[in-house]
């Protein structure tokens, strides 16, 4: 890194002399050492540069870049030569002055630039701007280690850098203006800009002749990294303000510009190049904007001067990707040998530098520009990113809620309830079933469904005898009882532990429903009676747990809650003195809080929701039927019922019997079917184990989230998968990570569902791949673009 050493210059005092201060640093804000002095005065200096001029403008050599034409006079090359003489001879006189007052400075300076081998950013830094026209590389020590000064304002408003990225492309954004071209070649520099730099480095925007509402629209609708112009311009107001010929009829002041120049500055403008005549007043305007770095000609240029000149800066910074200083330095070296048709051609181009902007090369502008680019680009891909997955969440969403996604979803959740691992078995619940051989037993000859009376009656003398604390009894008897059974009428009667069901319409005006047995006193209806209805789904399969519903006026069974549910209440009530409480119209059953199913919670978006109903959270040992201990009726009345298998526990009565098909499909499947069959008496005691499981055990209900917290997940993936193609550029990488992505959601879907969480897994995976393909259109249709 170079060292930084500013010569700071204060208006002159009463004696002309220049107050002088030498800082010496690493930045302007690492100022380590500093020494003050006095520049003799410059008058000397200023009579020869000033007859330099005259002789200069007299001479008219070419066609210059300025607003006014000089007619050509009589003075010769030879004589501005020696008037160039002249001024150089000053520039050294003055500079190597012995002045007492200057000499330590000389001394300090001349110390710096031998220790760093010349390896040093030289800032001449002063509010006066006709020092800025005198030409300090003449010095004999500039010219000796070549430093090549830059010049700078005395006074800033702020010293923080103005070094901004352009919010852009990777390439350098360059505005071109081309004004009046009036005796001059102004379509040369635009040839020289094109063919002097590569053109995957910058994009070249080109003015024509435009007007001055054209110009400043360009300085705000687009971010530039430079600002080139080439034409007739001009200084005024003794270097205070600059003018430029936009074209033959219409000229403009930086001025006017002023806010136009302040956003470009603001939003990445970092030099302003004008190849055109007398341009200090140009360089004191754009100073005081801020702005990191211009390049102008200090007086009149001829138009071959011009171009030669951006021909070599442009060759030494573009393609040699040397600094700022030192490309205008070798373009002035290169143009000392034009001195002889065009005399001080070498003086004539200067670099004004932000003290607190060390210009970048060219590569590091690209680079900046690269990093500013990834920076914008990943803001502008993340919009893109969210753009993409909240139209695309949106309609996987809208289809979601129209229920067209349902049957995936159940066929998701199913086959991850199949994966589940094994539960220990229920071991308070015996099932006692009737099967296709016990129809034919000799208790059974009279029966009239699938539990004769008699049967029945024997069956409950030994569950009283044993001690079972609830009974429930699965099979519809909907008919008077035998009188010759008078103890199975007085069971019924006044055994509080049997409960009996009956059938519901349910949703369904074909019939009425079926009675529950006569002789349950109507004091009792409410505790003992419940309906075995259940909710299947449209393809057949039962997931939902049917709590309660609220009976038709005109249904002959006129219970409010499930036969299950009845069981597990009696059961909690004479064990633990649990009893159902409503909650916020939510259900609590000790520690469980059923959670009502209703339309458009988890995959369901159509059902009917009118009866309380949850997620059946089936218990599986090895499969849901191995989980639940049963007997047969014929081992019951053979007397193979041993004490300890029903003391204490739940008793439910019913038909497995084929040929009655009380058999319904769940989730589960085996190698013979696609969804496993089971009794509908099994299906009860699974749902009489989730609610006593839950309320005693804490064993987990199924849960789902509400439909915005869905929406979030879902949006979650969608960003998920438009990250991923946004940043997988290569297709077999895009595909593994994809894949991989896949099996993440599905993988920690799966970690939810083990913890009784049923989490959209379908429309997330929808999101993740739409979004993903969305992205890689937009993508791909703006690089077509482009």
């Amino acid at each position: 890194m170079s060292k930084l050493v500013i010569l700071e210059i204060s208006k002159a005092d009463s004696e002309q002399r220049y107050p002088v201060t030498l800082r010496i640093g690493d930045s302007i804000h690492s100022i380590k050492s500093q020494i003050s002095g006095y520049l003799p005065p410059a008058k000397d200096l200023r009579e020869t540069y000033h007859n330099l001029q005259k002789a200069r403008d007299s001479g008219g050599f070419g066609s210059y870049r300025k607003f006014e034409q000089m007619k050509k006079g009589k003075i010769t090359k030879i004589s501005v030569k020696k008037s160039a003489d002249c001024v150089k001879n000053s520039v050294n006189d003055w500079l190597s002055s012995k002045d007492e007052c200057f000499s330590s400075v000389q001394e300090q300076l001349l110390e710096v630039l031998i220790t760093e081998r010349g390896n040093v950013r030289l800032m001449i830094q002063t509010d006066d701007v006709y020092l800025w026209r005198l030409p300090w590389h003449l010095w004999n020590k500039f010219e000796r280690f070549k430093i090549e000064p830059v010049f700078s304002r005395l006074v800033l408003t702020n010293t923080t850098s103005y070094f901004k990225k352009n919010y852009s492309k990777n390439r350098i954004k360059i505005l071109v203006i081309l004004g009046d071209s009036t005796d001059i070649d102004v379509q040369g520099d635009l040839v020289l800009l094109k063919e002097s730099i590569a053109h995957n480095d910058a994009e070249i925007e080109t003015l024509v002749a435009t007007s001055s509402s054209k110009l400043n629209n360009q300085l705000w609708e687009q971010n530039w990294d430079i600002l080139f112009f080439a034409g007739h311009s001009s200084t005024e107001d003794s270097n205070r303000q600059g003018q430029l010929a936009l074209s033959e009829t219409e000229s403009i002041a930086i001025e006017q510009l002023k806010y136009g120049l302040e956003n470009a500055i603001k939003h990445g403008l970092k030099l302003a190049i004008f190849n055109s005549c007398d341009g200090m007043g140009l360089v004191n305007e754009l100073a005081s904007l801020q702005i990191p770095a211009v390049i102008a000609m200090r007086e009149r240029v001829p138009d071959e001067v011009a171009q030669k000149f951006l021909e070599y800066f442009l060759e030494a910074f573009a393609r040699e990707k040397k600094s700022l200083p030192d490309s205008v330095r070798k373009a002035r070296e290169r143009l000392h040998g034009m001195e002889v048709e065009y005399p001080c051609a070498s003086w004539l181009p200067m670099i004004y530098e932000h003290p607190a902007v060390e210009f970048p090369s060219w590569d590091e502008l690209l680079k900046g520009n690269e990093e500013e680019r990834q920076r914008v680009s990943i803001w502008r891909n993340l919009q893109t990113v969210l753009v993409a997955s909240v139209l695309v969440t949106s309609a996987v969403m809208g289809v979601r809620w129209m229920g067209i996604l349902q049957t995936l979803e159940l066929q998701s959740y199913d086959k991850m309830l199949q994966m589940r691992p094994g539960e220990r078995k229920e071991n308070r619940i015996l099932v006692i079933e009737v099967t296709e051989a016990d129809l034919y037993l000799p208790e059974q000859k009279d029966r009239k469904g699938s539990l004769s009376e008699l049967a029945l009656n024997l069956t409950l003398d030994k569950l009283q005898k044993y001690q079972a604390k609830v009974i429930g009894l699965g099979i519809h008897y909907d008919f008077p009882i035998n009188p010759k059974l008078p103890s199975l009428m007085a069971k019924i009667e006044h055994q509080k532990n049997l409960i009996v069901s009956c059938k519901s319409p349910h949703r369904s005006r074909e019939n009425l429903g079926t009675k529950p047995p006569p002789n349950i006193p109507e004091t009792e209806y409410k505790e003992r009676i419940g309906f075995n209805d259940i909710s299947v789904d449209y393809d057949g399969t039962l997931r939902r747990h049917l709590i309660a519903l609220k009976p038709d006026v005109a249904s002959l069974c006129d219970a409010e809650y499930a036969f299950s549910s009845q069981l597990a209440f009696r059961y909690l009530d004479l064990t633990n003195s649990i009893s159902p409480k409503y909650n916020k119209g939510e259900l609590q059953l000790g520690k469980a809080n059923l959670k009502r199913l209703r339309e458009h919670m988890g995959g369901y978006h159509k059902i009917d929701d009118r009866s309380y109903e949850i997620l059946l959270n089936y218990r599986a040992y090895r499969s849901p039927l191995q989980v639940i201990s049963r007997v047969t009726l014929a081992e019951v009345l053979n007397g193979q019922l041993k004490p300890d298998d029903v003391k204490d526990k739940i008793i439910l009565i019913g038909t497995s019997a084929e040929s009655f098909r009380a058999y319904n499909s769940t989730p589960y499947s085996t190698d013979q079917e696609s969804y496993q069959k089971l009794p509908n008496i099994i299906i009860h005691a699974q749902m009489v184990s989730q609610l006593i499981s839950a309320a005693l055990d804490g064993r987990p209900l199924m849960w789902w989230w509400d439909f915005w917290v869905d929406g979030l997940w879902i949006w979650g993936w969608g960003v998920v998968g438009g990250a991923i193609a946004w940043r997988c550029q290569s297709k077999q990488y895009l595909i593994i990570v994809m894949g991989a992505s896949i099996a993440i959601l599905y993988g920690v879907c799966w970690i939810f569902f083990t913890q009784s969480g049923w989490v959209p897994l379908i429309p997330s995976g929808l999101t993740l791949v739409g979004t993903s393909f969305a992205v890689l259109v937009y993508n791909r249709s703006q690089k077509t673009a482009n």
